[in-house]
Parts: C-alpha cells; structure tokens; sequence
C-alpha cells in the first residue's frame, strides 16, 4: 500500500511539474522606425508564467545623421536581452499589454566603417562597442491561438555611442505561438 501512495504521489508531483512549465514560447518579426531612419527586430520569448517572459531580440537599425552639411550613415546591430511583466490583459483575450527592461550589447557602424566621406572630409567617429540598456512596451492583437500583431516601441539607452545615448524605435510587426 505505501508503495501505491508513494507512486502515486511521485505520479502526481511530475504532473505538476509539467502542468507549471507548460507555458508557451514565441517568435516575432517587427520592422518601423528607428533615430534617423528605419529598423527592423527578430525575438524569441520564453514565457515563465502567464504574465511575464523573458525577451532574446536582435535589433538592426539603419540611418544617416546630418552633421556640419554632411549625411552621415551609420548602422547600429545589437542584442537584447528583456524581462516583460504583462499588465493588461482583456477578459477575452484577444488584446494584451506588456512593459519589460534589459540590458544591450552590440556594435555601431559610422559610414560603413570608412573613416572618409564622399567629400573629403575626415569621419572621427569609427566603429565601436555599444552597451547600455533598454525599456520598452509591447501590445499585443491576438489573430488567432497561434499569431498576434504585434506593437512595440522601445527606447535604447547606449552611454558609449559618439551619435546619441537615446534612441527610439517604434515598430509593428507578427508575433508566431509555437506552443
């Protein structure tokens, strides 16, 4: 009889235990703008529970900033990595809201790494190592069980940037379930 309750409750314990890591994964595709031009962002959320997930995203952002009568181009390539907290969330389900924060690693293109513009005029600024943080919201429009539109703005903050410490992107885009 103790062996029955023992398996039963070993039984019983790993049901749990899959029920609580049953939670979905996603994928998601954005594009919109970005500071001086536009950009586009892939991710990977892992969802911990219902309401929060952590956030994996590459985020490319291409532009030209004006500087002394000269359009400089410049491309900014890094990862993110987010803890989302979901603070709405209809009673039908069909539209959520989420805030989330992390940190940002990455590199930063100045004029496709030359060091001399078109004009002659010397470029001080060279490629180099971004970090920093981010904080961004994200809105969902759920299309089905397994896709939402996806609305996303998130501000960068990258104190080793020559260009700016803030930048701002804005993006729409699809968000795929996949379990």
């Amino acid at each position: 009889m103790k062996r029955y309750v023992f398996v039963l409750i070993l039984t019983a314990g790993f049901a749990a235990t899959a029920q609580t890591a049953n939670y979905s994964s996603s994928l998601e595709l954005s594009g919109g703008i970005a500071q001086d031009g536009f950009a586009a962002s892939a991710g990977y959320n892992y969802y911990l529970n219902r309401y929060n997930y952590i956030q994996g995203a590459v985020y490319l952002s291409f532009g030209n900033i004006k500087q002394d009568g000269f359009e400089i181009p410049y491309n900014n390539f890094t990862l993110n990595v987010g803890y989302f907290i979901r603070i709405y969330n209809s009673l039908d389900r069909k539209f959520s809201a989420a805030i989330g924060l992390g940190p940002v690693i990455g590199l930063e293109v100045v004029n496709n790494g030359n060091n001399e513009l078109e004009g002659g005029a010397i470029v001080d600024n060279s490629s180099e190592f971004l970090y920093g943080g981010f904080a961004g919201a994200e809105l969902d429009l759920y299309l089905s069980e397994s896709f939402s539109l996806l609305g996303k703005v998130n501000q960068y903050y990258h104190p080793s940037s020559d260009l700016g410490e803030f930048a701002l992107y804005a993006g729409v885009g699809l968000r795929y379930i996949l379990f």
